[in-house]
């Protein structure tokens, strides 16, 4: 089963889903892309992945306990090939990070996870509990930290976003 959440936040607010992971416990992330090598896949903490880029990636956001159990697999196809964490079964959130562009519009934010992943033999495999209250945990504080709606119930937007629509900042999807 899949979970996710859309919305709007200011680049500012960044900092504010950070400062709420490292509350609830240590947390790390790696940008979501194919590398060359194994070694090229490093998890930092997850202030140094999202606040400190520009955000041309995706990341993979976990707790550090769950890093280890990570698997990394190798990518061979005519468009592209190298290393990359597994992503639908990891134990972790997937993160798209809206960003401001020019001239005046904001692109929107993501998060989304899976909490069970296609084993062998087809089989569905449920991810363990502790990550799954993790996940659901980060979520609903997400849903709390966008309270508006723009549109829709399923399109939020933070205090700040909705103030900055109102003021003329275009939402884009």
């Amino acid at each position: 089963m899949t979970a996710s959440v859309q919305y709007w936040r200011l680049p500012d607010e960044e900092a504010d889903m950070v400062n709420y992971l490292r509350s609830i416990e240590p947390t790390m992330a790696i940008a979501y892309r194919t590398v060359e090598t194994p070694q090229d896949l490093v998890w930092t903490d997850v202030a140094d992945a999202l606040v400190a880029t520009n955000h041309q990636d995706n990341y993979l956001i976990a707790p550090t306990r769950f890093v280890p159990e990570m698997l990394v697999h190798r990518i061979d196809t005519p468009i592209k090939s190298g290393f990359s964490v597994m992503g639908m079964d990891a134990p972790a959130l997937l993160y798209s990070p809206g960003r401001l562009a020019p001239p005046n519009r904001l692109y929107t934010t993501a998060l989304s996870a899976d909490w069970s992943y296609l084993g062998e033999g087809g089989k569905t495999v449920d991810k363990s509990a502790e990550f799954i209250h993790w996940g659901k945990q980060v979520m609903q504080w997400v849903r709390r930290s966008a309270p508006a709606w723009y549109r829709y119930k399923s399109q939020r937007l933070t205090t700040k976003a909705e103030a900055a629509r109102e003021r003329g900042l275009e939402l884009v999807w």
